[in-house]
């Protein structure tokens, strides 16, 4: 992600390492931090009448997060 600039004690970012934090944290503040968030409720307080596709996708998500967690016990 970053590299050496001569026999310095500086550093340069990669155009590749600045990639990779980038996707990182959008991973982390889109996906990662409200399937915890949500993770911690048993079950989603109301049920869409009419659920989108990209809504099954997010509860499958999150039933798998949450049973991930309780295997790893780090489950609230």
């Amino acid at each position: 992600m970053v590299q050496k600039i001569g026999a310095s004690r500086r550093y340069e970012t990669l155009h590749e390492g600045l990639r990779a934090l980038t996707a990182l944290e959008v991973l982390r503040e889109k996906l990662i931090r409200p399937l915890l968030a949500a993770s911690t409720r048993p079950q989603p307080h109301a049920k869409l009448s009419n659920p989108t596709l990209i809504d099954q996708h997010y509860e499958n998500l999150r039933a798998g997060m949450r049973g991930l967690f309780n295997e790893l016990g780090v489950a609230a």
